[in-house]
């Protein structure tokens, strides 16, 4: 699918329209050969203005991005690959013919569907059923502005680009709550609430203008605010980072200030949101810093204040990328799991909590998941990709050449897998889930191609 090309109701091409693109299939020896297709779509000149979904087009529509989950906890559901052992499984191929910054994926009753986005805001789109052959589709929608990641609205076969208001700003993700409204970031700053009929609210808040909105259930949201620029950090695209984190409810204009971080900032887009001490009520786990350190920490959802803290470590030598909150231990133990100077030397840090500390308890070197200036914070993602009953990390290596598995084991932090990218990683590590529970990993790399492991 080329992005503002004319579109049709349904949501796959027809296989004449299906004809126009050259599949070729390559086949190479190893655990990584390549099935490859090469899309034929050119950029559009100008895009059309955005428009606002119809509320009658919601239904009972699934939305699907980049950030796995809507609770900002980059851990995904199921076990496994589709066709195999990420280890042994051909790879399918694509070349794109130009650098993408997100992808995209979801599952049909007809197979995978992975939409890609380029720098442009250019949209390819393809289906791939379990054990066959990637298909160029056209999945309806308007083009996206450049370095805007792709929401997929998804209601059995139908795959559709939810459309994102025009007033939005491109770094926001819109997110759908009940009554069909629509919770943003707007390009003035402000969190804003779309609801069915085209009206617009928004409370009396200054949010961080890159944040992602965090949904904490049906009725209520979560965001980062109150912005400050005292630090000069810039790690995350500007010198802007937030200073409170908040809770509003949509529907009345109701906003609560969950915690605070005083002299010190934020740095992160956005909280993770996740039951890190196991009494069944989801807590905020954040990256907060100043000009000497920084520190993860444990929140309160509800408002009683900081839970857990860890030791500090030099801010100097960069900063500290939070990825999931999960059963990560060694026998399943609820962890936290990040990244220590990920656009550098990076180490992947388990730590556990404890009382009101967080500790270290396994740490292994050699990894790089970010992009120093980059807000694209979803390289790194848990996930059981392997199969053996146990969470892995998955994220690029120093090189970023390959995505590898990182385990806690009953030794320690272990490398579980490591498979060649085919280039250097461009885009996020997405990652779907099917309804058998069985996975599929996706990734773009800069010299312009698409690899899944399916």
């Amino acid at each position: 699918m080329k992005g503002g090309a004319s579109r049709r109701a349904a949501a796959f091409a027809s296989p004449l329209a299906l004809l126009v693109f050259l599949l070729a299939a390559i086949t190479a020896c190893g655990s990584d050969s390549a099935n490859q297709v090469n899309p034929t779509a050119t950029p559009d000149a100008s895009p059309p203005p955005a428009t606002v979904t119809p509320a009658l087009e919601l239904g009972s529509i699934t939305y699907v991005d980049p950030v796995y989950q809507p609770n900002g906890n980059r851990l995904a559901l199921g076990s496994g690959l589709g066709s195999g052992f990420i280890q042994q499984v051909t790879t399918k191929d694509i070349n794109l013919g130009d650098v993408s910054t997100w992808v995209t994926g979801t599952s049909t009753p007809d197979g995978d569907v992975w939409v890609v986005a380029l720098a442009d805001g250019t949209v390819y789109s393809y289906l791939i059923p379990i054990g066959g052959q990637p298909s160029p589709i056209d999945v309806p929608g308007e083009r996206l502005t450049p370095g805007q990641p792709p929401v997929l609205a998804v209601q059995g076969n139908t795959v559709r680009l939810a459309t994102t208001p025009a007033n939005a700003s491109p770094n926001s993700v819109p997110v759908y709550l009940t009554g069909s409204r629509a919770a943003y970031v707007d390009n003035l700053q402000r969190l804003t609430v779309l609801e069915p009929d085209g009206t617009l609210w928004r409370p009396d808040l200054k949010v961080l203008p890159d944040t992602r909105v965090v949904q904490i259930s049906p009725e209520k949201v979560l965001v980062l605010a109150e912005p400050t620029n005292r630090f000069p950090h810039s790690a995350l695209g500007d010198n802007l980072e937030a200073t409170a984190v908040v809770v509003v409810t949509v529907g009345v204009n109701e906003v609560e200030t969950i915690y605070r971080s005083e002299d010190n900032v934020i740095e992160s887009i956005a909280p993770l949101l996740a039951d890190v001490d196991g009494d069944g009520i989801d807590d905020v786990a954040l990256t907060v810093s100043n000009d000497r350190d920084a520190w993860i920490l444990v929140a309160s959802s509800t408002g009683g204040g900081v839970m857990a803290i860890s030791d500090p470590v030099d801010r100097l030598l960069g900063w500290r990328q939070l990825v999931a909150v999960g059963p990560l231990g060694p026998t399943g133990q609820t962890e936290i799991v990040e990244v220590l100077y990920p656009d550098a030397q990076g180490s992947v840090r388990f730590l556990s909590m404890s009382g009101g500390k967080l500790g270290i308890v396994a740490t292994r070197t050699g990894y790089r998941s970010h992009e120093f200036g980059a807000r694209n914070l979803e390289q790194a993602v848990a996930a059981d990709v392997d199969r053996d009953g146990h969470v892995e990390v998955i994220l690029p290596t120093l090189d970023r050449q390959h995505i590898a598995g990182v385990r806690h084991g009953p030794d320690g932090a272990v490398d579980m897998w490591s498979r060649p990218l085919g280039g250097t990683l461009a885009t996020n590590i997405a990652v779907l889930t099917r309804p058998d529970g069985t996975l599929s990993v996706a990734a773009a790399t800069v010299e312009g191609s698409l690899r899944i492991w399916q």
